[in-house]
């Protein structure tokens, strides 16, 4: 009874994200470059497996449909962490110093 239960919660949250997505895209107020992403069919498997990890009990069909939009998306993640790889060093100096810093005070 509760897997039942769980099904129709995840797929109920899914039906309710992705309604609200389509309205909001109807209203224009979902960015053209964000949209292009969102309503692409390879992000769909994504987003329902989150859905599914937030809502279901069992766990392994959340993370089969994540991996498997991931997947999909392979080829974007690759392009989005090369540009990402250029602050990465920046960054880092930037979060060392602040611990540096703050972690003084906590010391005193």
């Amino acid at each position: 009874m509760a897997a039942k239960k769980d099904n129709r919660l995840a797929w109920g949250v899914s039906l309710l994200v992705f309604g609200c997505l389509f309205l909001l895209r109807q209203f224009h107020l979902i960015p053209a470059d964000m949209a292009v992403y969102i309503f692409d069919v390879t992000s769909y498997l994504f987003i329902i497996g989150i859905i599914f990890l937030i809502c279901h009990s069992n766990k392994s069909i959340g993370w089969i449909l994540v991996v498997l939009g991931i997947l999909f998306r392979l080829s974007d993640i690759v392009r989005f962490t090369q540009n990402l790889s250029d602050y990465i060093w920046p960054v880092l100096l930037i979060v060392a110093g602040i611990v540096l810093v703050f972690g003084v005070k906590k010391g005193k």
